[in-house]
């Protein structure tokens, strides 16, 4: 695995931790749904691995270990694989009207006198994670009424 593979998975966790898990963002952005599948997986799949590599062993026999092995392997890449489009997903630009969205959050944010580093011309969903929790942290609850 190379070195820009592993920033992957770590900016994909990071992500996660930064991006506002409110429930009305749930129908607009696919995060909400991956970062909980995610979640979910990290704290079940070791455990169903551990019991299948046991199970299979004990009925199956020792000479089917590796197969096992190779499954429970299997079962154990599957949180990766949420960090993995995590990661990819908040390194890509944002689409025009969610760029304008971006702005307009911003915009709010400022007049409210929160202060907000803008990042670049063309944000990322990574500074969409990050203007989001601020507005859900800083705003008053109904900002978002306005967009949705």
């Amino acid at each position: 695995m190379s070195v820009n593979q592993l920033k992957v998975f770590s900016e994909g966790f990071k992500y996660s931790k930064v991006w506002p898990m409110k429930s009305q963002l749930f129908a607009v952005f696919p995060e909400c749904r991956v970062i909980k599948a995610t979640q979910l997986a990290t704290r079940i799949l070791p455990i169903i691995a551990v019991v299948t590599f046991f199970v299979q062993t004990n009925y199956l026999g020792e000479t089917y270990a590796p197969q096992s092995l190779a499954l429970c392997l299997l079962i154990l890449s599957m949180p990766l694989q949420g960090y993995y489009w995590l990661g990819k997903r908040a390194q890509q630009f944002l689409p025009i009207s969610l760029a304008n969205w971006y702005y307009q959050i911003e915009d709010k944010l400022v007049e409210q006198g929160v202060e907000v580093k803008s990042l670049s011309h063309k944000p990322k969903y990574k500074d969409m994670a990050v203007a989001l929790k601020l507005a859900f942290s800083e705003l008053d609850k109904n900002w978002i009424r306005d967009w949705l």
